[in-house]
């Protein structure tokens, strides 16, 4: 018999969380039911590389390369899960009924459901993926393998390491405790080497071991197919990563309990595409197993401090109560978001971490995902804010992009309004970042910026709040100054607006975070930061844009200096 690991979607695309957008984007374009020969798949590269969804250096460096690999394997994935039809379909690459569903939903709950009908479903080998026999669940050998580490009083969690040479290599339920048993015995072996560098060697050997036997697949292969089997099963919601090691999240422990009840059944042949397309059943969609799981989460809730109200849920139907379900789950998140939010305080040095990458080109290897600058560089922005404190809004009031369930995000703010608000007690802060520099940069932000800025002077009237521009970019370029300077906004009845927008680069930022939290001591407040605009506006309209930048330049250092010298 043939000996292969397993692996779920496609190694190579890092980012598994953006086959949402990489669905829409196909969905939206002349491509959809035409992905067919190497001029398409091509075209369905250059489309998500365009439109954000991935970052395709070759075509970032010379547009004609070629990089239709890319496109084959973008449809792969979205085909494997079910997401678009396979070519022989009466319908080939056309979006699919849970393909519709993962578009249409709009909250992180909702998408990972979506995601876990389609990993219920998915199984290999099938019509659409080739694999030796027999036939099996990914999903359900990881679920099947956390249930009996239970089982037997051994942590409940799987390790990189243990996915990598136990777990994806694992193909039958029949052999779930087999796999079980070298977990355990490999754990144990594990505690008995004091040095890391041993413990190190005895992976590698572990990994080295079982590649031998496999079927064209290297030890490094292997810690691949581990990385991407942990980012896609993560989609699902069921699973929350903690120091490289994969657990059941807490608040889905009813429903994980639920799902491995249930005895595996293979899906017969005849019937996988039917069901892989339209994902599969829950038990929640099961009235009884909903109220079971609302009632589990709601005391989640309230055994955190949540007051939650409920309906009388026997007056519901399926529908309303997976609405109310995937609700709660939300206010489930928004609790561990707001934690989030409290203990980046204690992060600083993380969050400084990351500012300086955004200060220097991503390459490979960088703590920025190439092509996830400009997403990268807002959420740096918010976690810094969130550290400085203080916030009169939500954390999530304060972000306008989307971030996953371990807070990372999701991609850059959708355009048409700010990309962060950051309200305090009597003034806000709106920030606007770009990576752009050069007059493009004016061409691009300058009246984006200055309408935004201008939307929430009207906004915040009412509260009678003042309210202030933070650009920040690498390099402010003279022309962006110059219209920031003169920061003057006419509304449709020509009403004018003068504005208070400071440009300031990163490193000019970042250098005050740094000082401001240097040494534990978290010196740096919201107001201090309202101050320092006030100062570099100060007698702005008499410089001229070259003058201003220099006297923002000094005014900055004189600030963290300051910083540095009381902390």
């Amino acid at each position: 018999m043939s000996e292969k690991a397993w692996y779920i979607g496609n190694t190579t695309i890092r980012n598994a969380k953006r086959l949402k957008d990489g669905l829409r984007v196909l969905v939206n374009s002349s491509l959809h039911g035409n992905l067919s020969g190497k001029n398409n798949e091509q075209a369905f590269a250059k489309l998500l590389h365009d439109k954000g969804v991935v970052f395709v250096k070759r075509l970032e460096e010379t547009p004609e390369k070629d990089a239709s690999d890319v496109g084959r394997k973008w449809r792969a994935a979205l085909m494997q899960l079910g997401f678009i039809r396979h070519p022989e379909s009466d319908k080939p690459f056309t979006v699919t009924p849970n393909g519709i569903r993962l578009i249409n939903v709009n909250t992180l709950p909702a998408e990972q459901e979506v995601f876990l009908r389609a990993l219920l479903a998915h199984q290999i080998p099938s019509v659409i993926e080739d694999f030796p026999e027999p036939v099996f669940s990914p999903l359900r050998i990881v679920l099947e393998i956390l249930n009996r580490l239970e089982a037997q009083n051994s942590e409940a969690k799987i390790t990189k390491d243990e996915m990598a040479f136990i777990v994806q290599v694992t193909r039958k339920i029949d052999d779930v405790n087999n796999a079980v048993e070298k977990i355990k015995q490999f754990r144990t072996k594990l505690t008995q080497f004091d040095r890391v560098r041993e413990k190190r060697q005895y992976i590698n050997e572990c990994r080295e071991e079982v590649a031998s036997y496999l079927t064209s697949q290297s030890s490094q292969t292997l810690k691949d197919y581990a990385d991407s089997n942990f980012r896609y099963l993560k989609l699902t919601g069921l699973f929350v990563e903690n120091g490289s090691s994969l657990k059941i999240a807490l608040h889905k422990q009813t429903i994980y309990k639920q799902i491995i009840t249930e005895p595996y059944m293979q899906i017969p042949s005849e019937e996988y595409l039917h069901i892989l397309w339209n994902g599969a059943m829950l038990p929640t969609d099961n009235a009884s197993k909903a109220v079971e799981a609302i009632n589990s989460t709601v005391a989640l809730l309230e055994s955190n401090g949540e007051a939650i109200s409920l309906p009388n849920l026997t007056f519901l139907n399926e529908q309303d109560l997976s609405h109310l379900r995937l609700n709660l789950e939300e206010d489930w998140l928004r609790v561990l978001e707001k934690r989030y939010a409290s203990n980046q305080i204690n992060e600083w040095e993380d969050i400084l971490e990351y500012l300086k990458a955004l200060t220097r080109p991503i390459r490979k290897g960088s703590k920025i995902p190439q092509g996830e600058g400009p997403a990268y560089f807002e959420w740096a922005l918010w976690r810094a804010f969130l550290a400085i404190n203080h916030l009169e809004n939500l954390p999530w009031e304060a972000r306008r992009f989307r971030v996953d369930e371990e807070f990372y995000p999701l991609g850059h703010a959708v355009g048409g309004g700010s990309d962060l608000i950051f309200e305090f007690e009597d003034f806000v802060i709106v920030g606007e970042v770009t990576l752009s520099s050069s007059s493009r940069q004016e061409a691009m932000e300058g009246a984006p910026v200055r309408k935004h800025v201008a939307d929430m002077v009207n906004h915040y009237a009412k509260k009678g709040k003042r309210v202030y521009g933070l650009f920040m970019a690498n390099t402010i370029d003279t022309n962006t100054a110059e219209t920031f300077r003169l920061g003057v906004w006419y509304q449709s009845d020509d009403t004018r607006l003068d504005l208070e927008i400071l440009p300031i680069t990163l490193e000019q930022f970042t250098l005050i975070f740094e000082n401001g939290f240097r040494g534990g001591n978290s010196r740096l407040t919201n107001r201090m930061i309202e101050n320092l605009i006030k100062n570099c506006r100060q007698n702005c309209s008499s410089l001229d844009a070259p003058s201003w930048k220099l006297m923002i330049e000094k005014e900055v250092n004189q600030f963290a200096n300051d910083i540095k010298i009381t902390s």
